[in-house]
């Protein structure tokens, strides 16, 4: 493959073992190269400014303190770049503010080896991807992915956005910036600018966080829902 279409990745993790398997283990992959690691989490935003991956892979336990604050950062500084967490906590608040926060993506380190590769090229290409190791019943909570009610926007919460509205709210909520809702749905930058905001008072919904947790709760995003 073309280096140029390659899928560039910085790794921010505090174990250097760790990055060096993980390294190994993307750069196997003829679609990814590794252009970077981080290993102390004050380094996480200028790094990610200077280099511009279009992933980075993130721990969210690192010297210097959680990372987790750092993603909406990133997210509003360097909009191009996709964050996927790679932790090892499995607890569902943790996934829920990681994705709240603005990552799109959240995979635990013990099946790294099967989920990060799959998990890379679906953030990559702009989509969302929870790995499901989780406890019995947490994924159900999460995802709520078999509740027809929590699929279907025509009802509930939903109801009082139009069909314009709604497409705007799903691309925030998956962390899309103004500019690509602009151009997936062929609308100016001030127009999603303008839905945003109305969407956001019939919500009641401010930050770009605030929509992305909305989304979750509802069951509107995840595996099979992007």
């Amino acid at each position: 493959m073309n280096d140029a279409k390659k899928i560039r990745l910085v790794i921010a993790d505090d174990h250097s073992v760790f990055r060096s398997g993980l390294k190994l283990l993307l750069q196997a992959n003829q679609d990814m190269e590794v252009i970077g690691e981080v290993a102390d989490a004050d380094q996480i935003l200028p790094s990610v400014k200077q280099w511009k991956p279009d992933v980075l892979i993130l721990d969210l336990s690192m010297p210097g303190g959680s990372s987790l604050p750092y993603v909406e950062s990133l997210r509003r500084e360097v909009p191009e770049t996709r964050i996927l967490v790679l932790s090892m906590h499995d607890d569902l608040a943790v996934v829920r503010a990681a994705l709240a926060s603005g990552a799109s993506g959240y995979v635990v380190k013990a099946a790294a080896d099967t989920e990060v590769a799959t998990a890379i090229r679906a953030v990559a290409s702009g989509k969302m991807f929870v790995d499901f190791d989780f406890a019995p019943g947490q994924v159900g909570s999460l995802l709520n992915s078999d509740s027809q009610s929590a699929h279907d926007d025509r009802q509930g919460p939903l109801a009082g956005l139009s069909a314009r509205e709604r497409e705007v709210f799903l691309q925030l909520a998956k962390g899309y910036t103004n500019q690509e809702i602009a151009d997936e749905l062929d609308l100016s930058v001030k127009t999603v600018e303008t839905y945003r905001g109305r969407i956001g008072v019939k919500l009641g919904l401010r930050s770009r966080a605030d929509f992305v947790r909305f989304a979750v709760e509802l069951g509107l995003i995840g595996p099979g829902n992007y």
